[in-house]
């Protein structure tokens, strides 16, 4: 009997050993995955590292860098540690089969990895964030609404007031932002007789000569092949003219700009005016014929709305709420967005392409372009 007890003890104290031994490994593990050092061991996380040692969270005045598990593991919620830790399984698989093992596959697939970090700060109200920026503990002075610009000022207490979530506003922090996919191509590819829409400023002429002139055509303006020329283009617009204004506007009544028509030759009146009784201006519509170099077009524009929306949401939201889009007229919209601009310190083509997206996309317009 007494033989029989102490191998039960003894059994006890094996099976006790070894899940204590197992309960520390795995411990170990978890915590020793969620280094630094272990996230960029796999060569495809050495890109994503590179832009945080670019940015504040690596490098700032307080002399503290976040690491990866301060950002991207919330240690403070179980089941998201344990998620987290599944999701990390997920990007070893990707690493093993190939799927972002170069820089030309993670840019590719960079979106869908960014969007499922960001749906889980929204879905922990940015849990992760909150360890150095919550709106009450002010860690290391980062919420010190004194220390901050008025403007900044201004819009971190209406956040902290709604108590919203930091990645609302603040993507692109620590990493590069993803860039939406653009099916973009060169204006040459195109036959005569094609509709496309342009999408960056180019500049327009009289002829194949390409003497310079002021005239230039702007992002995601309309359209049509008429000839082409040895390597020269031959195209022709349509849209209204405000007054006198060296302007075409896309609709009448409606300032969304599709080009600089100073110094070209041949302009056209099709007949069709307007009267705007508040402005007291007349509009009348005009057919224009111009040449163009080789610049990138598309025949998808809702791809290009896409586009515009995103960059719009995370360029332009660090500053302040986004402003939702049918908020302005397109007539407002200029004149709203210059500021935003300037602060986002985005492109001229940025600037163009964004503002018709808002313009088209605003109160008194309820279809786009492609309708």
């Amino acid at each position: 009997m007494g033989r029989i007890k102490r191998k039960t003890i003894l059994f006890v104290i094996i099976i006790f050993t070894l899940s204590f031994g197992m309960v520390k490994a795995t411990d170990f593990a978890l915590h020793k995955s969620s280094e630094t050092e272990f996230c960029i061991s796999c060569h495809s996380m050495t890109i994503p590292y590179n832009d945080y040692i670019k940015s504040p969270h690596y490098a700032n005045q307080h002399g503290v860098s976040a690491q990866c598990k301060d950002c991207h593991i919330n240690e403070k919620s179980n089941i998201e540690y344990l998620t987290a830790k599944l999701g990390g399984i997920k990007d070893i698989w990707f690493e093993t089969t190939g799927k972002i093992d170069s820089k030309e596959k993670y840019e590719e697939h960079r979106m869908e990895m960014a969007q499922t970090v960001w749906k889980q700060m929204e879905a922990n109200n940015s849990a992760t964030c909150r360890s150095c920026h919550d709106y009450d503990k002010m860690n290391f002075d980062k919420m010190n609404f004194d220390k901050m610009s008025a403007k900044a000022k201004q819009q971190m207490q209406i956040a902290a007031s709604k108590n919203q979530s930091c990645i609302d506003c603040h993507k692109g922090i620590a990493h590069s932002l993803p860039k939406v996919k653009s099916d973009t191509f060169d204006i040459n590819e195109l036959k005569s007789g094609s509709t496309a829409y342009t999408t960056t400023i180019s500049p327009l002429y009289n002829n194949q000569d390409f003497a310079s002139i002021k005239a230039k055509i702007l992002p995601y303006t309309q359209f049509t092949i008429l000839d082409k020329v040895n390597g020269a283009i031959k195209i022709k617009l349509n849209g209204w003219q405000e007054a006198h204004k060296n302007l075409l506007y896309a609709m009448e009544g409606k300032r969304i700009t599709d080009a600089v028509i100073r110094g070209l030759n041949d302009i056209q009146e099709t007949g069709k005016t307007y009267y705007n009784h508040t402005t007291k201006k007349s509009w009348k519509e005009l057919s224009i014929i111009a040449w163009i170099k080789s610049t990138p077009v598309t025949t998808n524009i809702n791809q290009q709305w896409e586009k515009n929306k995103f960059e719009y949401e995370s360029k332009c939201a660090q500053c302040h709420q986004k402003v939702q889009e049918h908020h302005f007229s397109s007539n407002d919209w200029p004149a709203q967005f210059k500021g935003m601009a300037r602060q986002a310190k985005l492109t001229k083509n940025e600037t163009q392409g964004i503002l018709k997206y808002l313009q088209y996309h605003s109160s008194d317009i309820t279809n786009n372009v492609e309708n």
